[in-house]
């Protein structure tokens, strides 16, 4: 039986999309002694609460179960705004109560309250998580000026988050598509680029944030500028973004950004960036391999291989195109391996081969099989996990990161099709004919 698996699913102060509910209050009003902030957190933590005892009982998903469980939270937050409206709040525990209206989906109450903490509280971290509030609000309610005053006070006072200022910019700048004002457009999806550049920075961990906030930034950014007349920024702003997958990396945002770059401008020589990015003079710390088998490859770190050209080829055994790519890299294996080259084949126990479920010393035990009758000279690597995956930005297959003797990632190959194999090749060539530094 499949368990009601469920996340837990706060709603947070920077919600993107107001519930559509009809907002009603009790005419009577219990008397309830709890702080402020614990009765908002009763109705915020309510889905979490209740997915867990479902997770417990092992009751079976259903969508109508879950819908519910929505409603009964709406529900809770509408009648706990009514009791701290009851109140008449004052400082934080009016901050709260804009939590709840937000939380039940109330824009209006939600957005007056929120604004005026501010006005009595214009400073600190609940001032700022606020003004989030009233930007969303504003621009939902067409607003913008109202919404660009919140940002421009947000800008002026502490603490800040790149995160905040990302969901803001987007809001506003999203909302100048809209109008079809494209000039306002530019200004603020350069501020929400930035934004996403400085959250990459703090978190890399947060591997699916930090790609998710990067496409949806230098996407917005290009289209404004092809809009405004200036395609060559276009075309700079997703160049950008290719020269920081390889960085990061992230093989999802080097796919995607060759992919906007033929959109933007079909008879680009993609080969001519790949060059100009050929050797960056910043070196970053690659995320290690996370291993749970090794086959036929001694355990190594990547820090190991130094001085070496290392591929990392990501694949599964039931990935056609990945074994569409077997033939060369056992060419280059051959080739090259007394030159430098070190290929190391990365995958993941998916729990079954073509025909049956395994487990997982039954996989492990199938793909030495494999490996043997496919004839692949190169070791392999094998995990228990996605750990490899999300590291590398790693969403569709197969893929490989090409890593120069310095260990820096300098080309990205995704897909199997013919001419990004031979680039793959080419460039395989390229770094083995580096001398080491």
């Amino acid at each position: 039986m499949t368990l009601f698996k469920y996340k837990l699913l706060l709603i947070g102060i920077l919600l993107l999309a107001g519930a559509n509910s009809v907002w009603a209050q009790s005419s009577q009003v219990k008397t309830d002694d709890r702080a402020a902030q614990a009765i908002f957190e009763d109705a915020n933590g309510y889905l979490g609460r209740r997915y867990q005892e479902f997770n417990k009982q092992n009751v079976a998903y259903d969508p109508k179960l879950e819908e519910q469980v929505k409603k009964e939270q709406l529900e809770l937050a509408v009648k706990n705004a009514a009791i701290l409206e009851a109140r008449q709040p004052k400082g934080d525990d009016r901050y709260y109560l804009g939590l709840l209206y937000h939380l039940a989906g109330n824009g209006d109450a939600a957005l007056a309250t929120m604004q005026r903490f501010i006005k009595d509280n214009p400073d600190g971290e609940k001032a700022q998580a606020a003004r989030n509030v009233v930007v969303l609000y504003s621009v939902k309610k067409d607003k913008l000026t109202d919404a660009l005053a919140t940002i421009e006070e947000y800008v002026h006072h502490q603490p800040q988050d790149a995160d905040d200022r990302y969901r803001m910019e987007f809001l506003v700048a999203d909302a100048f598509l809209r109008a079809k004002d494209y000039a306002q457009m530019v200004v603020h999806a350069e501020q929400m680029f930035t934004a996403a550049k400085t959250f990459s920075a703090a978190h890399n961990s947060n591997v699916s944030r930090r790609d998710e906030m990067l496409l949806k930034s230098s996407v917005l950014l290009a289209d404004a500028y092809d809009k405004t007349g200036h395609k060559e920024k276009a075309i700079s702003t997703i160049a950008e973004l290719r020269r920081m997958s390889l960085e990061l990396p992230s093989g999802t945002l080097y796919r995607f950004a060759n992919l906007r770059l033929q959109t933007l401008s079909p008879d680009l020589d993609l080969q001519t960036i790949a060059e100009k990015e050929s050797k960056p003079s910043a070196v970053t710390q690659l995320p290690e391999i996370v291993a749970t088998e090794w086959i036929d490859q001694s355990p190594k770190k990547l820090s190991e291989l130094r001085g070496q050209v290392v591929l990392l080829d990501f694949w599964a055994p039931w990935c056609g195109p990945c074994r569409y790519t077997f033939p060369k890299l056992t060419l280059w294996h051959q080739a090259y391996k007394d030159k430098g080259l070190v290929i190391i084949g990365l995958t993941k126990y998916f729990g079954h081969d073509d025909e049956r479920d395994l487990t997982p010393k039954e996989e492990l035990v199938y793909l030495r099989q494999f490996k043997k009758q496919n004839r692949l000279p190169y070791g392999f690597v094998v995990v228990d996990s996605d750990a490899n995956n999300l590291n590398y930005g790693v969403f569709s297959i197969p893929m490989s990161f090409l890593i120069d003797r310095r260990g820096v990632v300098r080309f990205i190959s995704a897909g199997a099709n013919p001419a990004e194999i031979a680039e793959l090749g080419r460039m395989i060539k390229k770094l083995i004919d580096e001398p080491a530094d």
